[in-house]
């Protein structure tokens, strides 16, 4: 017997979840990714960076015979920027590394949830411009179309709607939070109740209260813009669409939808934010977004965006990893500029060669 919310996995399911694993790992590899390892365990203050209250309180604690406190790994970006911020300062920027390995957090086995997990993800550090985050989209897309999963969707949103619409409104970091939470629950009921105390026109209170209604496709975005005057939700929004734009010339618009009560629950995020979706919004396969501040917490500021997936849940999508093909991995990479003409010119070429198998790197020189 083993405890409830761990696995273990044996036969022909171990071929399966390694075939699928060297897959994911190929790919993130064909798009200039580095694989980094990381610790299965760190002082717990290195978590208590960004992560916020709700997953901080989830991570598995222990004292070392040193008298220090340690915890499991809750969460793997914090591991991979706290490493880049303090091992890695004479890397050249961009820094661009990919990962596997388990998490562990106190879930209540049941409904999906699990205390032990397998994810798979990439970070990419040294970037602030939108080109980064439209990247990191085009390669969980890339890896889903290469796993024969077609039925997905990525809910795209940007944490800075919601900030810009709060910032004036003078709230203590509670109350803002207790809003947050419920506009991405999508709980109208619990949203009603936090605004109803909050000093604000009739006019802000209704649009508040309607913003888990801001979902759906390009169209989100044009009637946001035709609502908001702040110039920090303005420009989130902007943001999203030039992402859209890009997305659209690509012929990938079918894979997106705009969320804009997307604001999840790690504290670290601070531009664009996802969620992957398999099987018409059911199941959530993955997600992320940009997190600028998180390095900065470590010694060493560096913007950074990323995503991960979460295994367990990907592989009932796959109908037989068997016949999946591992890309190959050899041959010259191909950089990009994305300071030579046009971006949509720039990741029709990167996302036609990817397409064609062959290895692309993206970044400022050619």
């Amino acid at each position: 017997m083993i405890p409830q919310g761990v696995q273990c996995y044996f036969g022909e399911e171990v071929n399966r979840r390694r075939k699928v694993e060297s897959i994911l790992a190929a790919i993130m590899k064909n798009w200039g990714f580095d694989e980094i390892i990381l610790p299965f365990f760190d002082y717990v203050e290195s978590f208590s960076y960004g992560l916020g209250s709700e997953l901080g309180d989830k991570a598995y604690r222990f004292l070392d015979k040193d008298g220090s406190l340690l915890a499991l790994r809750p969460d793997l970006t914090t591991l991979v920027g706290k490493t880049v911020a303090t091992r890695m300062r004479g890397q050249p920027l961009p820094i661009q590394l990919f990962y596997s390995g388990e998490v562990f957090r106190q879930e209540r086995a049941g409904a999906g949830k699990q205390k032990e997990s397998y994810q798979i993800g990439l970070e990419l550090m040294g970037v602030g411009e939108p080109h980064a985050d439209i990247e990191i989209l085009l390669v969980a897309i890339d890896c889903l179309l290469h796993l024969g999963v077609k039925e997905f969707k990525i809910a795209l949103g940007h944490v800075g709607f919601f900030n810009g619409i709060v910032e004036r409104l003078n709230l203590t970091p509670e109350k803002a939070n207790a809003l947050r939470n419920a506009i991405d629950h999508k709980d109208v009921a619990w949203l009603k109740k936090e605004v109803a105390g909050i000093r604000m026109s009739e006019k802000k209170r209704r649009f508040l209260v309607g913003v888990p209604d801001f979902a759906g496709g390009r169209e989100v975005i044009a009637q946001a813009l035709g609502i908001v005057e702040n110039p920090r939700s303005r420009a989130a929004l902007l943001d999203l669409r030039e992402i859209e734009e890009i997305v659209a010339a690509l012929e990938l618009s079918s894979f997106l939808t705009y969320d804009l009560a997307e604001v999840r629950g790690l504290d670290y995020y601070t531009g664009i934010v996802f969620k992957i979706y398999g099987r018409a919004l059911g199941l959530e396969l993955g997600g992320g977004g940009r997190y600028d501040g998180l390095l900065a917490k470590f010694g060493r500021d560096l913007p950074a965006v990323g995503f991960s997936f979460t295994l367990d849940r990907l592989l009932p999508l796959i109908a037989d990893a068997s016949k999946l093909e591992i890309p190959a991995q050899d041959g010259k990479e191909h950089v990009l500029s994305t300071r030579r003409g046009r971006l949509e010119e720039v990741f029709r070429k990167a996302w036609d060669m990817r397409q064609q198998g062959l290895p692309v790197r993206l970044g400022e020189k050619a």
